[in-house]
């Protein structure tokens, strides 16, 4: 994930969202530089994030949920 802020930063993209179901949580980035992203947001999954422009609406992560853990028989 590292990598992947650091280069659509430098490109310009405006907003990365990543949702991370291991750790239950996503996250927003905006403000892009040359070192990556310069502002960030993260909340668990069950709170709304907010999207910065240019999407500018919020993300209702309610609904999400982590991949479920193999029954063992």
């Amino acid at each position: 994930m590292t990598d992947k802020v650091e280069t659509y930063g430098r490109a310009g993209v405006p907003v990365y969202l990543i949702l991370d179901m291991q750790e239950e949580q996503a996250t927003a980035l905006w403000t892009p530089s040359a070192k990556g992203y310069e502002s960030r947001l993260t909340v668990p999954f069950g709170e709304k994030l907010q999207i910065p422009a240019p999407f500018d609406c919020t993300l209702d992560t309610s609904g999400f949920l982590a991949p479920e853990e193999p029954e063992e028989s």
